[in-house]
């Protein structure tokens, strides 16, 4: 598994797991450093190239609202 996206609130975590289960995209959760939380999602690096494909065909329509920085 590769790390694919590391999300900054619990609303992106729950918005990319959602695509990519809408998608067919194989997907676990992990942590960064020592934190507790989670806070990235991993991906196969067979599926990477359909997840990247996913996000970034709906970044415009899920993505667009949230605050940048």
């Amino acid at each position: 598994m590769t790390r694919f996206y590391d999300a900054r609130n619990e609303y992106e975590l729950e918005s990319v797991a959602e695509l990519l289960d809408l998608n067919g995209v194989e997907y676990a959760f992990g942590t960064t450093g020592t934190e507790r939380d989670v806070t990235e999602i991993l991906v196969a690096e067979e599926d990477l190239p359909q997840a990247e494909e996913v996000l970034y065909l709906s970044s415009r329509r899920i993505f667009c609202s949230l605050p940048h920085g």
